[in-house]
């Protein structure tokens, strides 16, 4: 099965602004998603214990990136909420 991908503007305009190389390396690790998006032994993706209803995922690219996203299994679609540095998204969510 496949997953389409859905990018917030904010994250496109994020992603934009990267050099070309950096752009480059997060497309490629993107493609997982495409795939497989669900947590497993095929890339970095973890589940983030949020409080929202809607389950949040995290993808780490290149120890500097992290991608936020969610799953809607029924459309087969993943949204891409957020892409950020690492330690952005450590902040964000508490670990530092």
């Amino acid at each position: 099965m496949t997953f389409c991908l859905m990018v917030d503007k904010r994250a496109l305009g994020f992603l934009n602004f990267l050099m070309v190389r950096d752009q480059r390396i997060i497309k490629d690790k993107l493609k997982i998603l495409q795939d497989n998006p669900y947590p497993g032994p095929d890339g970095d993706k973890e589940n983030l214990h949020t409080n929202k209803k809607r389950k949040s995922y995290r993808l780490h690219v290149a120890r500097s990136f992290t991608v936020i996203y969610n799953i809607d299994p029924d459309n087969n679609l993943v949204y891409i909420t957020h892409i950020m540095s690492i330690e952005k998204a450590h902040r964000r969510y508490g670990r530092i």
